[in-house]
């Protein structure tokens, strides 16, 4: 299970939790002293992790005699309990991945992971994608909110890191199943680049297979369709400035009004081509529809590859786009800027940091990040510079290309000061689901809906 966008929302309520489980604990934790032949325990919440992380730690071993064990936890909740009832005993595994720029500070904050800080220095940051690991750190602005009543992260201080970048990737994502596309006359290989060639494209594959020729995502979770689709689309539409003004102050620009409008109306057109029954799956449920035929399209990110997969279909047999601009915008190629996804911690509990250090740089180095990439199908946080085609593969290398860098104009789904601080996202969400696919209201209505939703935020 993933989270529908980066602005991770963790209840107040288990972060109290954590933060009384992990009090006083740094006494014990994983096993005995740091050493050479040792061996270091591993959590994760990706199961598709496992296996290539397994094969790193057998390279691992052999360069250092350091063993490390690997288990996953899943689905999230489980990973989230077994974290804090390992907090409460005092025997939190070495080496946690977690949920970056969220989960890291939230667990950093009540003290169950250790400050990675005075580990990772300047040569270290500078391995991965630009601007990956400053977002880790935490800066002023997160600490002035960490602060605040119910903050979740509270304990947090300026200058703390407390997760490496290990996965990064973007929202945005389009997949398609070269078979389907096939079929209905269309070629694998020149995928759409505007979004009316994409919606010619639904319309096609919908035709020859009307019951699973369409476009599904986890609309059970309703911001998918508004975080994912919808502000890229109105990004790369509208352009910079004038799409976060459709979540300003000024209702002549914000939602309501006839940018609103515009960008609406182009989201309709894919009402006639939603998969039956999109908006009751989750986004586990969604990926697994399309790996299983019933969809010709899956919407997600760059990390849904590795889902598919896992359901059965592999790489070779989809295709994968950014969302494409639509035609007359501001921006004819639409770009996404990477986020980091998830992070590697060190537990405050553990007797054997310096090994954990070692561990996380050896993942970390460019042929091992690699390595691990090709395995699990997700995009690694290391920059791969010139080698990235030969040491990702072609499905992974295509997702590459998708990304971007913020300041050159690529979308970044991260940023969030655009926003009022009382502005609810999966509100909004739950508006757009009414108009696409439910088709309850109209594009004016829904714009009407979400102005005055924006407005209300502001009051």
């Amino acid at each position: 299970m993933r989270v529908s966008r980066p602005r991770i929302r963790l209840l107040a309520a288990v972060t109290l939790t954590m933060a009384l489980a992990a009090g006083g604990a740094t006494a014990c934790g994983g096993s005995s002293d740091s050493s050479s032949g040792s061996t270091l325990q591993m959590w994760t919440f990706k199961q598709a992790h496992v296996k290539p992380l397994q094969d790193a730690a057998a390279r691992f071993k052999a360069q250092t005699g350091i063993s490390v064990d690997v288990t996953a936890y899943t689905p999230d909740d489980a990973y989230k309990s077994k974290i804090q009832s390992a907090a409460q005993t005092k025997n939190v595994a070495d080496v946690l991945e977690v949920h970056a720029v969220g989960e890291d500070f939230v667990l950093g904050g009540s003290g169950i992971l250790a400050d990675l800080a005075p580990s990772v220095n300047d040569a270290w940051k500078a391995r991965f994608v630009h601007g990956t690991a400053d977002s880790e750190v935490v800066s002023n602005d997160r600490y002035q909110r960490s602060l605040k009543p119910k903050a979740p992260d509270v304990g947090i201080q300026v200058g703390q890191m407390f997760s490496v970048p290990f996965t990064i990737g973007a929202f945005g994502i389009v997949y398609a199943n070269k078979a389907k596309l096939t079929a209905a006359g269309l070629d694998p290989a020149n995928p759409p680049k505007t979004w009316a060639q994409f919606v010619s494209w639904l319309k096609a594959t919908n035709t020859k297979d009307p019951q699973a020729g369409g476009l599904t995502v986890g609309l059970k979770s309703s911001t998918t369709g508004f975080n994912w689709l919808l502000e890229p689309l109105a990004y790369a539409y509208l352009g910079k400035a004038k799409y976060q003004a459709l979540f300003a102050k000024d209702p002549a620009s914000a939602f309501g009004s006839p940018d609103g409008q515009r960008v609406l109306e182009l989201y309709n057109q894919l009402t006639p081509y939603w998969t039956p029954g999109t908006q009751t799956l989750s986004i586990d449920d969604a990926d697994r529809a399309f790996a299983q035929g019933k969809s010709a399209f899956d919407l997600g990110g760059t990390f849904t590859l590795a889902a598919i997969g896992q359901n059965g279909l592999k790489a070779d047999d989809v295709v994968s786009f950014s969302l494409p601009a639509a035609e007359g915008g501001a921006s004819a190629d639409l770009k996404l800027a990477p986020i980091p996804l998830t992070g590697l911690s060190i537990s405050a509990q553990s007797k054997k940091q310096d090994d954990v250090v070692k561990w996380l740089d050896f993942l970390t180095k460019s042929d091992e990040a690699g390595k691990f990439a090709q395995g699990s199908l997700d995009l690694t946080g290391t920059d791969l510079g010139a080698d990235s085609a030969k040491l990702l593969g072609p499905n992974l290398f295509a997702l590459q290309k998708t990304l971007g860098e913020a300041s050159q104009g690529a979308y970044d789904a991260s940023f969030t000061d655009i926003f009022s601080p009382a502005y609810v996202d999966t509100d909004a969400a739950d508006v757009l689901v009414k108009m696409s696919p439910l088709k309850e209201t109209t594009p004016a209505a829904t714009n009407q809906a979400l102005g005055a939703l924006v407005a209300n935020s502001w009051k």
